[in-house]
This record gives C-alpha cells, structure tokens and sequence, in this order.
C-alpha cells in the first residue's frame, strides 16, 4: 500500500491539533478568567456551576504532549497523556488476523496496578480536590495572585507533558518521590485554604510569591506523573490504556465527590470580603 502524500499527512495533523486545542480554549480559558469576573458578575461562585454544562474533551491519555492544550480534565486527564484509551494496539492494527493480545496479562501485575493507582490517585487531586480549594488558597492574597496561579498552572500543565516526552521516569520509585514532593506542595496549599481568609503571610509580597510557585510546581509534577504513568502503560497494549482511561475516570470522581461535603454542605473554607480587614489585631 503506498504511503499517503505528505501533504495530506501534514493537513491531517494539522486539523488533530486544531481540534485538540479547540476543544481545550473554552476550558482553560474560562478558567483564566474565573479570578476576573467571578467578584463581578451578579452569578457569583454560582457562576462556577454553569460549567457543568459545558461539554469537556476526554479525561483519559491522548495523542499528544499536553494537558494544558491537551485531554484530561480535570482530568486527563485533565485530564494530556499519550494515546486514547480506545486506540488500537500497533500488533493488532497491523495484522487483520485475530489474536490472543499477549500483554494482557500485565493488567494482573503488582507494578500494572501501582501504575493505576497512581493515576486515580494524581487525578482525584488535580481534577476534585485542587480545584475546590484554589480560589480559597490564593484570594487572601489577591486577585493578582489568584489570576497568575490560573495561568501559570496551566501553562505548566503542557511543559510538564513535553518534558516527559523528552525526559521519561520509568522507575516507580521515582514516580512515587515526584508524587510525595507534589502531595507536599498539595498540602501547603490545602492548608492555606483552610486558614483563609487569613493564611501565613497575608498582604505580603513573598506570600503571593510562594502561593502562586506552589500551584505551579505542584501542577506540574502531578502532571509530569500522570503523563509518565500513562506512557508505561501504554505498552500494556489497549487492556491497558482502558484500565487507564477507567482509574481517570474514577479518581476524578472520587476526588471531586470527597469535596463536595466541606466546601458545599459544612463550609470549612471561608472567603474574606472586600473592603474589610478580618485579619487585623
């Protein structure tokens, strides 16, 4: 069969990227402009709920390098890995014959099933819990800091994805580090959040500093981890990719659901106010 032109080739890559990153500019971008408009519109943190109905592009890994202009919401996850869920196995594309896929049995192995977990696990994170607490986070520090940790975390989504591509951690032991040092900058932020309106360092420029460095090292590693974990699954073949696509999936739930009682039902984080000073003596 001859190869097709490459012209074609070139066209055909072209329109993936489009569509990729088109699926991709309504959700980040509403999520840059968040810090701008939600003190301002008359809808609020209500305005936050209409997003739900926004379609999203898939959770699970796809072709590509990133989760900032990439799949996964947030996931892939939001979710920016690096092949569908559904793509199909070269070995078994390559041939019309049918046979027995012989790295399915990968899915029974201890290491297989650290992989998924860390998945689930990096996802529920980036994808329910993060999100939840952002605004919480960054607000007493103001807008400027809230709005710089929106873009910046998102722009540290896909230099984290390209990094892996050229750089990939293939050792478990490390992915695991690299998660520990994420969950660690995860943890500062959470209690942050906890602390508002009147976190350390309130008012000052190193706060902002260090609030807005947090959520993007902590961004970029679980990204950096979810990419890399999805790569080695990739070579257990579609079995794989689709156990990968479900731990996304789940984690995402998971996490999200798990917010839902603190920040909706028993408020634990609190928002300060305009104009008032509650951090004062």
């Amino acid at each position: 069969m001859a190869a097709p032109p490459l012209g074609r080739l070139v066209l055909t890559h072209l329109l993936v990227a489009l569509f990729g990153m088109g699926s991709w500019a309504a959700i980040n971008g509403i999520w840059v402009e968040l810090p701008v408009v939600v003190k301002d519109l008359p809808e609020a943190a209500a305005f936050q709920g209409l997003l739900l109905l926004l379609p999203l592009p898939p959770p699970g890994p796809t072709v590509g390098p990133g989760t900032g202009l990439r799949a996964g919401a947030p996931g892939v996850e939001e979710e920016g890995e690096e092949a569908s869920p559904l793509q199909e196995p070269p070995f078994q594309a390559a041939s019309t014959t049918p046979r027995p896929d012989p790295t399915a049995h990968q899915l029974l192995s201890a290491r297989t099933a650290c992989l998924l977990g860390l998945l689930a696990f990096t996802n529920a994170l980036t994808n329910g819990v993060l999100p939840a607490v952002q605004s919480f986070s960054c607000l007493p520090y103001g807008r400027l800091a809230y709005h710089l940790a929106v873009v910046l975390g998102s722009v540290a989504n896909p230099l984290a994805c390209f990094l892996a591509m050229g750089v990939l951690c293939r050792s478990l032991a490390g992915l695991g580090g690299l998660s520990l040092l994420g969950m660690l900058f995860g943890a500062y932020l959470m209690a942050l959040a906890i602390l508002s309106p009147c976190p350390p360092l309130v008012g000052t420029t190193a706060g902002m500093v260090l609030v807005v460095l947090s959520w993007v090292l902590c961004l970029g590693l679980f990204s950096y981890v979810k990419v890399a974990a999805s790569s080695l699954l990739h070579g257990g073949g579609r079995p794989a990719l689709l156990a990968a696509g479900v731990a996304i999936q789940l984690g995402s739930l998971l996490g999200a659901v798990a917010m839902f009682l603190p920040t909706s039902i028993y408020h634990v984080f609190r928002s300060g106010m305009d104009c008032v000073d509650l951090c004062g003596p």
